[in-house]
Parts: C-alpha cells; structure tokens; sequence
C-alpha cells in the first residue's frame, strides 16, 4: 500500500513537472511570437518612416524639378536669336563695355551699382539716381554699398559725386547736414505740375462703419470717377500672392515652409500650377490642403491681403475695369515686366495694381491717382529702418499721380495714420521725418548716430549653431573690456528673425560703438574665429537685419 502511494506521488510530481515544462514552454512560445509580433511592428514604423522621409524627398525634387521645367520653358520658347542675345548681354558684354570705357570709344555708362567699378581712365563724375534704394546694398560678399565705393572711388581720381533721390537715406541727409556733403534742394515743382491731394483713410474708422472691404470709401469713389473721365489710376500693395498666409481656425496651426521658419503664402496662380502655397524664401511649392494637416480638420482658409487678391476684389467692384498686375509673379519670363508697362503706357489697361516695382521712375501723364492698399505693412518688419522704409515707399507711391497737366490724388489706406512716418508722407514733410526717425535713431544708438555690425551664424545643426554663438558672443564681450571699449555694445546672441531658411538655423550677434575703431578691430578678430559646421557673415550697416 506504501509502495503503492510512493508510486502515485512520483508520477504526480512527474506530472507536475511535464505540465511546468508545458507552461512555460507555451511562455516561450508566446514570448517568442510576442517579440516577433513586436519586431515586426518596429520594422512596419521603420520602413513607414523611411518611406516617408523618401516621399517628402521625392516631393522636394519635384518641386525642383518643376522650377527648373519653367526656367527651361522660358528659355526653350525663346528664338535662336534670343537665345544667342543671352550670351552677349552677359560676361561677353560686359567685358566689352568695359574695354571701350577703357579706350576711350564711350564717355557715359549707365548701369547697375556694378558699373562703378567700368575703368574710365579719366572720371570726373558718378551720379547714383535713386541714391536711398536698398539694392545699391550687396546682399552677398562682398556686401559694400555703391555710395560709399562711389564716395571712395571719386577722392581717389578727384571726381565729383551726385547723389540724386526725393528721399535720400537718413544717412546721406545727416552727412549733409554735417557739412561733408552739399545740400542742394529743389523747392519748386517744373512747370505744369500741380502737387498731388493726398487723404489719409483711417482703415479702423472704416471698419467701425461696417466697410469690411479692402478698398475704402473715398478710394472706391475717387476710382470710380477716373473710370468716368478714362484717366488711369495704380493701386501699390507691399505683398504679392493671395493671402498672407493659410491657418486653421479650429487648431490655429498656419501651415509653415518645411525648410524655412516662416508662413507659406497662397497663390491663385503660379508659374506650375494654380491654388499653390508658396515660400517666398527658398521656392518651395505645394498644393492647398483641404484639410488641415495637424487637426483635420475642414476649416482652413487663407488670411492676410497680397496683389492677386486686390485685383480679385477690384474686379468684384467695378466689373467693367481693365487691370494688369505687377509683381514678381508675373515678371519672371524674359521681358514681362516691360510688356505690362508698355501696355499701360498705351492706355490698354484702367489700372495697374503692383508691388514697390510700381513706384519708383515712373512717368505716365494719365495716371491721376494712387491708391496705398495698406500703408501699414513696411511698418511691422523686424528692422530699424522700417520707418524710413514705409516713408520712402509712400513718397515714391505718391509720386506717381498727376505727374502731367491733370491734378492728381492719393489715398493713404492705414491702421495708424498717426505714426510719423505715414504722417510726414502725407504731408510731403521730408525735413519732419527725418527730425523724427533721428531722435530715434539716437535714442536706440542705430546707424548713423552708432556704427552697427551684424554678424549672422548658420548652420544644419540648431545645437551647434546656438553654441558657438553663445561662445562667440562671450569672447567678443571679454574681448571688449580687456580694450577698454566702454562705449562699445555686444547685443545677443539670439535667434534670427527668421530662424531657419532653406535648412540652415540662423543665430546673430551685433556691435554697437561710436566709429569705425573697435568694430573693425572686433571684425578682425571674428575672421580669426571659426567652428566646424558653422559659417560666419558679417555685414557692416546692414540694410536689413536679420
């Protein structure tokens, strides 16, 4: 009987024994099918991943690709003829006219800020029309700015210098007024000119009387009475494209460039394709959502006004009015631009609606009002020379009207017709500007009153960037007391206005000081600098800043 329950408690415990080995055999297994489960879903994630980063490379090579079929377009509908011109007006062209300057066969050129350098052998005189315009400023190295290699280029072969503009740069007004430039004003208007009526349009009046409309009351009438007398009329908006931007008003997330840290814009029509948001900073493209990519949701729409939507809205009101636009977007084939002035020279069109390529050196004798969409935009750049900028562009707008024998009118749409840039403007007040973007000027230690260096860091890596900026920043700060510039100011580092454009992260850095002496011993210094992965600019008096 003992042997008998002995017996019984082996084959229990062997049982006991067969069924953990099955239990945790079954455990192996499921672990075993778990992790292959898990691995599976890794390389799913993985391989989703990848395709996608290949599906946004393939997008971005696309879009590349489709700017380059348009360049090729315009080039390929080009004639034999045309296409041989190309080759003459570039370096072969230049070269030459640089040879007969030399030999004597030519006495004038006329160019861009690059026919300074053309080596007459006898200059007596340089005159810079236009003399405030920001493109006489290299953007890329070198950055010099033709009135200064004008100034220096004219002691060195004792020539004289003529610096021609209806606004000159604050700089060039305080130099005057220092005695190093002569001042010469012309005070009477030539004959048969009649100075222009310019009305300032409070846009926030306009919307508490339930005018939500882009066009004003007063410009609607006074645009209305030209179609009745047939004269001709321009409309200057600062922006290109639809809207200023596209958000979601269920999230509020506004869809970015995936390359550079701003909005894309919204195009009703592009040189590829229609309904297409666009970076007005690297070129990248895409199609309008339907749907908001964070939320999904429906409720995306484009905000913000640009050239294409003013024309829209014009022909919206007065349906009978024949408009061409002016702007970047329908400028880029060969000689657009001058066909739409030529166009409307000829009277083919009521109206030309454009950017600030409208505004400067026009003359046409029929124009007999100008309309300033939103005379606030120039005013919200992260610069400090937007007040003289927005000054600049509402002189020069308002210099388009009733430039022959018909009196002319301008109207000023505007949030704040107090401000005294757009005040000065209105009035015609060149002298009550600068007196007041001086006092400024000299408060905040900005150009001319402080010399400025900006100096600009980019780089792939945000980390790196943001690093070697804080380090460099320190140096230049120690670097400082050591000389004993007491007067010198290091601002930053910080992050550009822009954070990144086309990939690349953006950290700045400026001096301050009063002359020349400790920056150019501070810029000296930064050329000795350097961090790999991380490029270094600088630019002296910087037109924009970054």
């Amino acid at each position: 009987m003992a042997e008998e329950m002995k017996n019984e408690d082996v084959k229990e415990e062997v049982k006991e024994e067969e069924t953990v080995e099955e239990t945790v055999e079954q455990a192996d297994k499921e672990e075993t099918k778990e992790k292959k489960k898990t691995e599976k879903s890794e390389k799913a994630v993985k391989k989703k991943a990848k395709k996608d980063k290949k599906d946004e490379k393939i997008e971005e090579l696309n879009d590349r690709l489709m700017r380059n079929l348009a360049e090729f377009e315009n080039f390929r509908n080009r004639s034999e003829k045309e296409k041989s011109a190309m080759f003459e007006i570039g370096a072969k062209s230049v070269y030459e006219q640089f040879r007969k300057a030399k030999e004597g066969e030519v006495d004038v050129v006329i160019g861009p800020r690059s026919a300074l350098f053309t080596p007459f052998p006898n200059l007596k005189l340089l005159v810079m029309d236009e003399e405030h315009d920001q493109a006489f400023k290299s953007d890329q190295a070198p950055r010099y700015h033709a009135r200064d290699v004008a100034i220096k280029r004219a002691e060195l072969e004792e020539a004289s210098v003529i610096l021609g503009s209806a606004t000159p740069s604050i700089e060039s007004y305080a130099r005057a007024e220092a005695g190093q430039y002569r001042l010469w004003e012309l005070k009477e208007r030539p004959d048969g000119v009649q100075a222009q009526k310019i009305e300032v349009v409070d846009l926030r009046e306009e919307l508490r009387r339930g005018n939500r409309s882009i066009i004003s009351r007063s410009l609607y009438e006074k645009i209305q009475e030209r179609l009745e007398r047939k004269e001709q009329m321009m409309l200057f908006i600062n922006r290109r494209g639809f809207n200023s931007f596209v958000s979601c008003r269920a999230c509020g997330e506004a869809i970015k460039c995936p390359r550079c840290d701003v909005a894309l814009t919204y195009h009703q029509q592009t040189i590829q394709a229609q309904r297409q948001l666009v970076c007005h900073y690297c070129g990248y493209t895409t199609a309008m959502p339907k749907q908001c990519p964070s939320c999904k949701s429906n409720m995306i729409a484009g905000f913000g006004t640009g050239t294409e939507k003013v024309e829209e809205e014009i022909k919206k009101l007065f349906p009978a009015i024949k408009t061409l636009r002016m702007d970047r977007d329908t400028t880029m084939r060969k000689d657009a631009g001058a066909r739409i002035l030529k166009q409307f020279a000829e009277g083919k069109a009521d109206m030309l609606i454009g950017t600030q390529m409208i505004v400067k050196g026009h003359d046409y004798s029929n124009v007999t009002l100008v309309g300033v969409i939103l005379a606030d935009l120039s005013l919200y750049a992260n610069d400090y020379r937007a007040g003289e900028r927005t000054f600049d562009l509402l002189t020069q707008a308002a210099g388009r009207a009733g430039r022959g024998e018909k009196e002319g009118a301008v109207v000023i749409q505007t949030y704040q017709p107090e401000h005294y840039a757009i005040a000065a403007a209105a009035s015609q007040d060149y002298k009550a500007f600068y007196e007041m973007e001086m006092a400024y000027r000299r408060m905040l230690r900005y150009p001319p009153v402080y010399d400025m260096l900006q100096i600009l860091l980019t780089g792939e890596s945000k980390g790196k960037v943001e690093s070697y900026a804080g380090i460099l920043c320190r140096d230049l700060k120690e670097k400082t007391k050591t000389l004993q510039y007491t007067q010198t100011r290091i601002i930053g580092p910080g992050e550009a206005a822009i954070g990144k454009i086309n990939d690349e992260y953006r950290y700045v850095i400026y001096i301050k000081a009063p002359g020349l002496g400790a920056i150019t011993t501070l810029r000296d210094y930064i050329d000795t600098c350097g961090c790999e992965g991380v490029t270094i600019s600088v630019d002296m008096n910087p037109m924009t800043v970054c």
